[in-house]
């Protein structure tokens, strides 16, 4: 069903309404929040990494704040959703991804130990989907950290921009991820073999890809532009409608709402209305 939104944000003109940014800054934290990753828990509830403050942050969309806060260590990185109201985190000064539990609070369920800086972690059939940058690689985990598939990558081994996103419908996993080096982006099955390569148009340096129906990416770039990635054709189609994103930094569509959240680094997630 997360499909849904392609009839609505790719086949004509969203009309778009802002509504309220949600705060995230709260009386815990010891330094303004630095919003790395968001992940949709369920229509009404997310969860955020805050950088600078070491921290999760567990907010109700509805009700525009933070429910909960938990600091899970030195410089977490990206989040993903899981089944039964869980996330995953990864951690990647420390090498280890922890597993949360996203009820009322947030707690620590489980620690997994990897082998190498996992920067962005994502999730598809009872797996996880982890990308590396030291050493460059992809990896594709147990939910208790076996190592299931791997494949090296050519990356930069200095500070990139890079993302992983999956794509996940009828039991087929399609993972894109992003090549600065090659200004490419990658399109791998399951057994992480590469099926496709997009060529980034007119010098975009993809900041963040937000799966927004079968075959449908949505691109932000650097440059505060936005495209439409068909994964089928390869057609990129900048989205002139869009400029109102501004720098979108990581972003999470909910079909159920109709709702785009974005996070452009400070402060509070942003979000719009698409009808």
């Amino acid at each position: 069903m997360w499909w849904v939104c392609v009839s609505v944000f790719f086949k004509r003109t969203p009309q778009l309404q802002p509504l309220p940014h949600i705060p995230v800054k709260t009386a815990m934290d010891r330094e303004d929040p630095y919003l790395t990753s968001i992940a949709l828990l369920t229509s009404d509830r997310l969860v955020v990494v805050d950088y600078n403050n070491q921290s999760v942050k567990l907010v109700n969309v509805v009700q525009g704040k933070v429910l909960h806060q938990l600091e899970v260590g030195n410089m977490p990185s990206s989040v993903c959703s899981l089944p039964g109201s869980r996330a995953a985190v990864t951690l990647p000064a420390e090498k280890r991804l922890i597993i949360l539990d996203c009820g009322n609070q947030l707690s620590i369920v489980n620690t997994i130990t990897v082998h190498g800086r996992c920067e962005k972690v994502d999730y598809s059939n009872d797996h996880l989907i982890v990308l590396y940058t030291h050493p460059s690689k992809i990896e594709i985990l147990t939910m208790n950290g076996g190592v299931v598939k791997q494949r090296d990558l050519e990356l930069s081994k200095t500070y990139m921009y890079n993302y992983l996103s999956v794509i996940a419908d009828n039991n087929v996993t399609w993972i894109f991820i992003y090549n600065i080096n090659e200004s490419r982006i990658l399109r791998l099955d399951e057994d992480l073999q590469e099926q496709q390569v997009y060529p980034v148009p007119d010098r975009a340096k993809p900041l963040c890809v937000v799966a927004m129906g079968e075959n449908q990416l949505l691109v932000s770039d650097t440059n505060y532009r936005h495209w439409q990635l068909d994964s089928t054709m390869g057609r990129w189609t900048r989205l002139k409608q869009a400029e109102w994103l501004t720098q979108a930094d990581r972003m999470a569509f909910c079909h159920e709402r109709n709702v785009l959240y974005y996070c452009s680094v400070r402060d509070a997630v942003k979000r719009y209305a698409i009808s």
